[in-house]
């Protein structure tokens, strides 16, 4: 056979292959690399039918004459000459530099890494995720923001009370007779770390990072891994951060949606639905929205027992003692948030104070929180808040969530009081936001599987 297995430590590769086939070489016989994957026969009307392989590498794909064909799935070097068109011929010895001892051609099911060699649609929004992230970070340095790094390995995470943690040891030896065990925790969130630099007088500050949360269920929206991005202003509230935040997604579409004939931004299609990324979004409370969307009153939004016989006359199934809470996302999940973002972006704020631990209360109502949500076609995109510096009030909110947390049967640790000692050395009025990396590619990309956007899905490993 015509070819020779040598697996080199170096290769002699002249050229990518789509600089071949664009004549944008030099050589007159150039040497590519690539995976072979696939074999065709090619009609030749002088010669009849010819072998030939499919030949790709990150820059496209060829077709090479051959008289004697490599094997589906080796990666190979090869010197060619073109024969006619885009059409190359084998010019001496293939190379093999590594081999594939698998099946070559994967189901949908394959990892990730296995199904980009043939999936063009996802080697295609892997590489624009990796240019949002970039216009992302373009977007806050043009505002004044600093890209900070914050550990995602920490002592103490945040209190949630319905979010579960991974949990690991960290051990070490600092002399023979001193040694250390502790048990550490991967974040759910940045924000701890973050708010210590405003402490430190860092006024607008930003941060891509990667957060982790346990037992999600799974879904076309989760990973237990996942891409987080948050952002800090001193000196502001939440209105300055919902300005942000309908800034950045139509920064993001002008860069990256799809557009008329004459260049204009077309809207975003979410399911079956439109969504007009460009307009004013609308804002909405979360009182107003239970109102508008489910037909229930203020009286009976704060009437436990009223609201417990509204949420049961509708056929949910909840418990005689269920709580606010219960009785809220029963109504919510079902009911409001997957009509919230349709026609045009929401943001829906002003939460009830008991689902706003770190956010401050409202001046002229202080049964709500200054937090908010935004939704574009049913998705919760970001959460954010004017962001509480009261030390004793935040101190008091986290032990009540710890109390929750022992409640539900979660797992238990201790308040960070590191957090709560750096709010008593002063914390500036402040507003921030965490919005998910992923679920924002999804929309942008049309895509229903966040599977499609990740690397390495959970699923995958």
């Amino acid at each position: 056979m015509n070819y020779t297995k040598k697996f080199p430590g170096r290769v002699n590769r002249t050229n990518m292959i789509l600089e071949v086939i664009q004549h944008n070489t030099k050589n007159t016989n150039p040497i590519v690399c690539g995976r072979v994957v696939g074999l065709i026969d090619v009609e030749n009307p002088a010669m009849g039918l010819e072998k030939a392989f499919l030949l790709k590498d990150d820059s496209g794909q060829m077709e090479v004459l051959s008289a004697e064909l490599p094997q589906v799935g080796s990666i190979i070097e090869v010197r060619v000459m073109r024969a006619t068109g885009d059409r190359f011929k084998q010019d001496g010895e293939i190379t093999v530099l590594a081999e594939c001892e698998d099946y070559f051609i994967s189901p949908k099911e394959s990892p990730n890494y296995r199904r980009l060699l043939i999936d063009a649609d996802l080697k295609r929004n892997l590489k624009i995720r990796s240019r949002i992230i970039q216009v992302i970070r373009t977007f806050f340095e043009q505002k004044g923001f600093v890209e900070t790094e914050t550990p995602c390995l920490v002592r103490l995470p945040g209190m949630e009370p319905y979010l579960d943690l991974f949990k690991t040891r960290f051990e070490a030896d600092f002399a023979a007779d001193q040694k250390l065990s502790e048990d550490m925790y991967l974040i759910t969130s940045p924000e701890y770390a973050m708010k210590k630099l405003l402490v430190g007088g860092m006024e607008k500050i930003f941060q891509i990072t990667k957060s982790f949360r346990n037992k999600e269920s799974f879904s076309e929206r989760h990973n237990p891994e996942f891409t987080i991005m948050e952002w800090y202003r001193a000196y502001a509230s939440y209105l300055e951060i919902m300005d942000d935040t309908e800034e950045l997604v139509k920064f993001l579409w002008m860069h990256f949606g799809e557009r008329d004939h004459q260049g204009d931004s077309l809207d975003m299609v979410v399911g079956d639905q439109k969504v007009d990324i460009m307009r004013t979004w609308r804002r909405i409370r979360v009182i107003e929205a239970f109102q508008e969307f489910a037909g229930i009153d203020e009286e009976t939004f704060f009437d436990l027992e009223k609201f417990r016989v509204e949420v049961k006359s509708r056929g949910y199934v909840i418990g005689e003692k269920a709580s606010f809470d219960d009785c809220f996302f029963t109504i919510f999940l079902n009911e409001i948030e997957p009509k919230l973002g349709f026609g045009v972006p929401v943001i829906l704020y002003d939460y009830p104070v008991s689902m706003a631990a770190l956010s401050k209360r409202c001046a002229n109502d202080e049964r709500f929180a200054e937090r908010f949500e935004a939704y574009i076609g049913g998705i919760e995109l970001c959460n954010a808040f004017t962001e509480l510096n009261d030390p004793d009030e935040q101190a008091k909110r986290l032990e009540l969530e710890r109390q929750e947390r022992a409640g539900l049967g979660k797992d238990l640790y201790g308040v960070d009081q590191t957090f709560v000692e750096a709010l008593r050395f002063g914390m500036p009025p402040s507003g921030g936001n965490a919005l998910g990396i992923d679920r924002l590619v999804m929309l942008i990309l049309g895509e229903k599987d966040i599977r499609n956007v990740l690397y390495f899905p959970h699923r995958d490993l």
